[in-house]
């Protein structure tokens, strides 16, 4: 009975080791894709000094490594995984969504799976033609040697319908929605560095984009993502269930910490930041904000968010805390809590559960 126990247990996707890497700490998620949901196994962080990692960028390595390697340990529990996703925010990582559409010559006949993997590629390809040139094009990243770190898809459209899986059906036209995120090379050489010795297959992503996807698929249709760490702060913006915009600045909690006189005046400066358009398209912030980081004494942000997203509106903002009560998608075996959706969302990623 055991054993029949144990099978059914391990009826799911390869485990995978979602990681995040930030100001004063390394945590890893394991888990699995499961019905098309994430299952978390374990959990494990480790402390880091203040100076390891400064804005995203691994500056000492052999500390960061001793913890990550500690942090595995305890969220894999003596089961190692095989592939782990690493999770990095800074002020030069950036996202773009690209939409690439194809007109059908047979539409009468059904789509196959032949069909969508000719698109899928060509649909990458074109999304990593369009960062390139936004990237050559940024006066930040200019002169500035820049990886790709993940291209994925974010949604299959038969006119103008978004469908979970598009074989079989019949249509005029296809539309691939491709996700790709760009980092300089420094950022996501050190944070996989990091990881390498433990000789499991590692990839980076943004850690905003990773948040940002899960909550989004987990269908939160429009709302703004805030992640505030201890020396950035993180926004995205979803829409249609979609992260259509990310941007991440120099501005975290300990700042407002230091400057305890000016907090309420800063504090506006930082929704000020936030509420700056994260896409072409945005007229007005959303309506709907969901937090993660920050902690009762530094109210007085998603307070001056408020203020400022109800002045550009015209009508109340609602902001509250993201839980993991928020993300249906996923469900877990261990105490989570909402610092940990980062690490999360990057092993969603690894374990493909949107695919």
């Amino acid at each position: 009975m055991a054993v029949a126990r144990e099978r059914v247990r391990d009826t799911g996707g390869p485990r995978v080791a979602g990681v995040e890497l930030a100001a004063g700490l390394a945590r890893v998620i394991v888990a699995r894709a499961e019905s098309g949901r994430l299952r978390v196994l374990g959990r494990g962080e480790s402390a880091l000094g203040p100076d390891a990692i400064t804005g995203g960028l691994v500056v000492d390595r052999p500390a960061v490594t001793a913890a990550l390697a500690a942090a595995l340990a305890a969220a894999e529990r003596g089961t190692p995984t095989e592939r782990a996703v690493v999770a990095i925010d800074g002020d030069d990582v950036r996202t773009f969504h690209v939409a690439t559409p194809f007109e059908r010559d047979a539409s009468a006949t059904p789509i196959v799976r032949a069909e969508i993997d000719r698109a899928l590629r060509e649909a990458r390809d074109d999304a990593a033609r369009t960062a390139e040139t936004a990237v050559a094009d940024d006066p930040a990243l200019r002169g500035v040697a820049t990886a790709r770190l993940s291209d994925d898809v974010a949604g299959l459209l038969v006119d103008g319908r978004e469908l979970d899986s598009v074989v079989g059906y019949h249509g005029r036209s296809l539309e691939v929605h491709t996700d790709v995120a760009v980092a300089p090379l420094v950022l996501s050489g050190a944070a996989l560095a990091t990881i390498a010795s433990s000789r499991r297959r590692a990839t980076a992503v943004s850690g905003i984009y990773a948040l940002a996807r899960l909550v989004a698929e987990s269908g939160v249709a429009d709302a703004g993502v805030v992640r505030i760490g201890a020396d950035t702060t993180a926004v995205a913006r979803v829409r249609e269930r979609r992260v259509v915009g990310t941007r991440v600045f120099g501005l975290g909690r300990d700042a407002f910490v230091s400057r305890e006189a000016s907090r309420e005046e800063d504090a506006r400066v930082w929704a000020e930041c936030v509420t700056l358009p994260l896409a072409q398209q945005d007229t007005l912030p959303p309506e709907r904000w969901l937090f993660v980081g920050v902690p009762e004494s530094l109210l007085v942000l998603p307070n001056a968010l408020s203020g400022i997203v109800g002045e550009i509106r015209g009508a109340p903002a609602r902001i509250a805390p993201l839980s993991s009560g928020v993300v249906g998608r996923l469900f877990t075996d261990v105490p989570l809590h909402a610092d940990d959706l980062v690490a999360a969302g990057a092993a969603a990623l690894g374990a493909q559960v949107y695919s």
